[in-house]
């Protein structure tokens, strides 16, 4: 007789949301604060400490001031409504204390704006840029996480170091435009849910 063990895991879905601080690597660039909202699973290796995270979230992210390059071009005050997807691998640290564990990982993620708003002179909300044409919509980087979770409660920094140059040309600006963005906040677990499970082949 021969057993066979389908994949078995316990997933952890999860929602959570908070505030975004984000900004341009550019030395003048100034952090812009905005929202940041998602859900997401946490699936557990084999029952061990190690798992793998995707998330679904919405960001914001931008400037807030107006940085003027040597050679003439500028990027202004701007906002980015963007629709992420980052795919985290980390692991979970058991505390001393009951019911309270933190956990660590990080992963790539890519992102998609789909609305775009920019600052005129008079601070209204315009749809289309004026001073900086020609960014690239998509986006594409690293993201790193810490949570702190008792029970089901939990709280999270989040950090996105953007890799890919919006600009689509360096030598518009100078130099590549990239997004830097951390997130904080709260959310809450469901119940762990395990899927998969043990079957047996018939004798054969």
């Amino acid at each position: 007789m021969t057993s066979l063990s389908a994949f078995a895991a316990d997933i952890d879905l999860f929602f959570k949301g908070g505030v975004s601080i984000s900004k341009f690597n550019v030395d003048e660039s100034e952090n812009r604060m905005g929202v940041a909202a998602g859900f997401g699973g946490k699936f557990h290796v084999s029952n061990s400490r190690f798992f793998i995270m995707p998330e679904l979230m919405y960001a914001q992210k931008g400037q807030n001031n107006e940085v003027v390059f040597p050679n003439g071009n500028a990027v202004t005050p701007v906002m980015f409504h963007m629709i992420e997807l980052p795919v985290l691998f980390g692991g979970q640290f058991e505390l001393p204390v009951k019911d309270m564990h933190f956990n660590i990982g990080a992963g790539p993620y890519i992102a998609y704006d789909f609305r775009f708003n920019e600052y005129t002179e008079n601070m209204k909300y315009v749809r289309t840029p004026t001073r900086m044409k020609g960014l690239s919509h998509g986006d594409l980087g690293v993201a790193f996480a810490f949570e702190f979770h008792y029970k089901r409660l939990f709280v999270f920094y989040d950090y996105d170091l953007g890799l890919r140059d919006l600009t689509q040309d360096s030598s518009v600006l100078g130099q590549t435009l990239s997004h830097r963005s951390m997130r904080i906040g709260a959310g809450y677990s469901f119940p762990t849910m395990t899927i998969g499970k043990q079957r047996k082949k018939p004798q054969m």
